[in-house]
């Protein structure tokens, strides 16, 4: 599988790498199961592993490190805080920790960081910023990170304020079409040097009947890495069958692909760029 740089951290990973949202009981993926894949994910060349304290209950978390108390060296982990403030950010990755079976993280994320006003808070004082350098400093964290969904430029704002060493971003192809990261946020994130790591890779869903060409979409993109999120063996092998093979869609190709999907691009489709994640009725309206 092709590998890149990770930004400026030394580090380079292959251009699959693996979301754990799905791997849990609300996606009827057992513990079983969920070992299963994620022991075939190592052991297919897949490194970098991003979960996140708030995804069921911590259930991803704890299941990634059912695979980490043995094959820690083999892994890059990466999970997020969702609280804003210091005292709250730190007290969740202790919780994260204890759950992943380790004693530090190789990425320490705020999760997704969708306004201006959102930013803020986590650079106010006492905010979760403060927590991510003093557990880097600690050890506890070797690498600061930040992800967003919704607004490259809240992202092209936190850049600005600080030297994040990766960022996660929404780089579906559906996610061309509107607050674009690929076209407005990554190419100021790799001016700058910062790893990229591109997720919503199948909007939920809603490119599963495309799977290879959204997965070659993103992949051909200039991103670090891209994390993908499944349930099942299948999709794991489907996944790793596009990357192993990837080449990027020719030009033809690709206007095809988006005249194919147009007709997708809606905030109920896409409601991590809605007015209301959990009533989409309207796109975002920013700050």
């Amino acid at each position: 599988m092709q590998t890149r740089p990770f930004g400026k951290t030394g580090q380079e990973f292959p251009i699959l790498s693996f979301g754990a949202q799905r791997i849990v009981d609300d996606h009827n993926c057992s513990e079983e199961q969920a070992v299963e894949i994620l022991n075939h994910a190592i052991d297919s060349g897949i490194r970098y592993f991003d979960t996140a304290w708030i995804y069921s209950a911590g259930q991803s978390e704890q299941r990634v490190g059912l695979v980490a108390r043995d094959r820690r060296k083999e892994m890059w982990i990466a999970t997020k805080a969702w609280d804003r403030t210091r005292d709250g950010a730190l007290k969740q990755l202790d919780e994260s920790l204890n759950r992943l079976q380790t004693d530090h993280v190789n990425e320490w994320r705020i999760h997704n960081v969708k306004s201006m006003a959102d930013l803020d808070s986590a650079f106010a004082p006492g905010g979760v910023i403060e927590a991510m350098v003093r557990a880097k400093e600690q050890g506890l964290v070797e690498h600061i990170s930040i992800s967003g969904h919704t607004d490259p430029r809240v992202q092209i704002e936190a850049l600005r304020r600080f030297d994040f060493d990766s960022v996660l971003v929404a780089v579906s192809a559906l996610d061309h079409f509107i607050y674009s990261f690929a076209e407005d946020f990554l190419p100021v994130a790799n001016a700058k040097g910062t790893a990229t790591i591109g997720m919503k890779v199948f909007a939920f869903g809603k490119l599963a009947q495309v799977y290879d060409r959204a997965l070659r979409y993103t992949l051909a993109l200039p991103v670090s890495t891209v994390i993908v999120g499944c349930s099942t063996m299948k999709e794991l092998e489907d996944d790793l069958a596009v990357a192993n093979s990837f080449k990027p869609m020719t030009g033809p190709e690709r206007l095809e692909f988006f005249r194919e999907i147009l007709p997708l691009v809606s905030p109920a489709n896409q409601p991590w760029k809605a007015n209301d994640w959990g009533k989409p009725t309207g796109w975002n309206t920013p700050d």
